[in-house]
């Protein structure tokens, strides 16, 4: 009684769909690939990444505040006379520039990062869509199986009350189609599983199923036996970052440069108030101005010291994680053409093998068993070589697909 619970649970929820039909939206892969751009979280923040590097432009001329002092200078008699100082200081002009060539190359970095992003976004979005086309097929397979054994599955009992079989044949029966129906369970699960993640990836509330109806090879020309570095996303991003961790090298160097500071003073004399006998009438209404100029020079250099050579040592880490970074997209892709390979020779196999042929065994069998030229267990064996075959098929594809998203992924989506 409980082995009857367990395979109608079964059946129930290998009945459940995929998907809800009234949120699906079915879109082909560049159209998936568009809404991605557009909503992927990682893009977003990418986008705002490069706006906020822009901003930082507007300040390379950066100046400090400007000062005004008021002050009262008492020349005799406890009577002040009123003074105004405005003071600017400001940089060597040769620092304005070397950080104005640092906040561009910074931006300069933050677009090629978000160059690389997209990469990943495309690659990503492109990984799913054909994961979810080959879980899809994988499911049609096991459902046309399931077919197949519910059939296989009332001739035994047929044949069991008829006295032609045995009880083996009929548990034998029962065992196939529902190992059968646990794989599909399992696939869909997958399928389910990959949808969600797609839907995350795309940002989106709606059931996004993929528009090809049938799971098919990428067509396009072989990939070449090697990618330039330099010329791939990840190339030219760190490209951008030892161009800007020079320019900060560079920016950090000014501060050798000393600093300036002009300065304008008026005193506001009272002219009736000259204990000290100054010479005034030269001074049209009695006020004094002057100009100051003043230069900040640097004493101690022992922090800029340290500066200069902490930001020297970012262009050396810079440059080796460049270094590191190309050792590993040369080996990974040397292994996804090997990947690709492989896929490839197991592809043609299955091609020559002819997944038709598999159809066609299917039947042949079936009919074989109906009129009892086969046993139980030749048919069994069929049966699992036929499902075997088209599953490998499917696999094959998929393998084959996701080498060549991979290869495209390291040498950069156009």
């Amino acid at each position: 009684m409980k082995t009857f619970k367990y395979i109608i649970l079964t059946v129930c929820i290998g009945a459940l769909p995929l998907s809800s039909p009234a949120q699906e939206k079915t879109m082909t892969l560049q159209e998936c690939i568009d809404m991605a751009l557009d909503n992927n979280l990682d893009m977003k923040a990418g986008t705002v990444s490069v706006g906020k590097a822009r901003d930082l432009q507007g300040t390379a001329f950066d100046m400090e505040k400007t000062s005004v002092t008021l002050s009262q200078d008492p020349t005799s008699g406890g009577s002040p006379d009123n003074g105004i100082t405005v003071s600017q200081s400001f940089e060597f002009p040769t620092v304005y520039a070397a950080r104005r060539k640092y906040l561009k190359a910074e931006t300069a970095a933050a677009q090629s990062s978000l160059a690389v992003t997209r990469n990943e976004v495309v690659r990503d979005v492109s990984a799913y869509y054909y994961t979810l086309l080959h879980d899809r097929r994988t499911i049609e397979i096991l459902q046309a199986q399931d077919s197949v054994y519910d059939r296989f599955v009332s001739l035994a009992s047929a044949r069991c009350k008829a006295g032609a079989a045995g009880n083996l044949e009929l548990i034998n029966a029962e065992r196939i189609r529902n190992e059968n129906r646990i794989e599909r369970e399992k696939a869909e699960k997958s399928y389910r599983s990959a949808m969600l993640a797609f839907r995350q990836l795309l940002n989106t509330d709606t059931v996004v199923v993929p528009a090809d109806v049938s799971l098919s090879v990428i067509r396009q020309e072989m990939p070449e036996a090697s990618a330039s570095f330099e010329q791939t996303p990840l190339g030219g991003m760190y490209a951008a970052q030892i161009t800007a961790s020079e320019r900060n090298l560079s920016l950090a160097k000014q501060g050798y440069m000393p600093g300036l500071s002009i300065g304008l003073t008026g005193q506001l004399l009272i002219k009736g108030f000259n204990p000290y006998g100054i010479e005034r009438n030269r001074f049209e209404k009695g006020n004094f101005m002057g100009v100051e100029v003043g230069v900040r020079v640097p004493l101690f250099w022992g922090s800029q010291k340290a500066k200069v050579k902490a930001a020297r040592r970012d262009v050396e880490l810079v440059e080796i994680s460049r270094r590191q970074a190309e050792q590993r997209m040369n080996k990974e892709y040397h292994d996804g053409l090997n990947e690709l390979f492989r896929a490839q020779k197991v592809l043609d196999y299955y091609i020559a093998l002819g997944n038709g042929q598999a159809e066609r065994m299917s039947r042949l069998s079936q009919a074989s068993y109906e009129n009892g030229e086969i046993g139980y267990v030749e048919y069994i064996q069929n049966q699992q070589t036929v499902l075997d075959v088209q599953l490998r098929y499917a696999d094959a594809v998929n393998d084959y697909n996701q080498a060549i998203i991979t290869l495209n992924y390291i040498k950069g989506n156009k």
